[in-house]
């Protein structure tokens, strides 16, 4: 059965890189039940929120401005998009994000702002930068042109208002260093 299985799969792959991707380079399907799969593909395919996105992402999730995006579409950081909900990237402003990028439900990473009047701020203002092995914890919000570092925590609810070197946990309103990470 299962040589069966993986026969269809491989045929299938020839022609559709989206599936491809998802059994082989991302493996989903090793880590997020089929309802949660069903439920993404049907709002990201047939109803096309978040349409423009070439992988998976939760269907309470929204991305705006996704093409100012840069991002490593490795396992963990996919498997993030895939797996929390209700999560808010604008990117208007630019977002880059490193490899292993991991983050909790609720994160909110707001790259553009805007004045009293409704005008947009800053719009050429410089990118969210988020470096690799970054974790965001649950409800976190990351401000404009913050820029974190490699090998960061940020803690459940923390509001990211400037930017942190590299090995940091940080957490607050507004977020400071907790604790130095020391590489053993």
């Amino acid at each position: 059965m299962k040589s069966i299985f993986k026969k269809i799969l491989l045929f299938l792959a020839k022609y559709f890189s989206y599936i491809d991707n998802m059994f082989f380079k991302w493996q989903i399907f090793t880590r997020v039940d089929l309802g949660l799969l069903l439920r993404n593909f049907i709002h990201q395919r047939i109803f096309r929120i978040n349409s423009s996105l070439p992988f998976p992402i939760h269907f309470t999730s929204r991305v705006i401005g996704f093409n100012k995006i840069k991002l490593n579409l490795d396992r963990n950081t996919v498997g993030s998009f895939c797996l929390s909900p209700h999560c808010y990237i604008q990117a208007l402003g630019g977002i880059e994000i490193g490899k292993n990028f991991l983050f909790a439900p609720g994160i909110r990473l707001i790259s553009v702002n805007h004045g009293v009047n409704n005008e947009f701020k800053k719009l050429d203002s410089k990118p969210i930068i988020i470096g690799k092995n970054v974790w965001l914890g649950a409800n976190v919000i990351i401000l404009p042109e913050v820029n974190l570092g490699n090998n960061v925590v940020v803690g459940a609810g923390a509001v990211v208002t400037k930017s942190f070197p590299d090995n940091v946990i940080i957490a607050g309103n507004p977020a400071r260093v907790i604790k130095e990470i020391v590489n053993n």
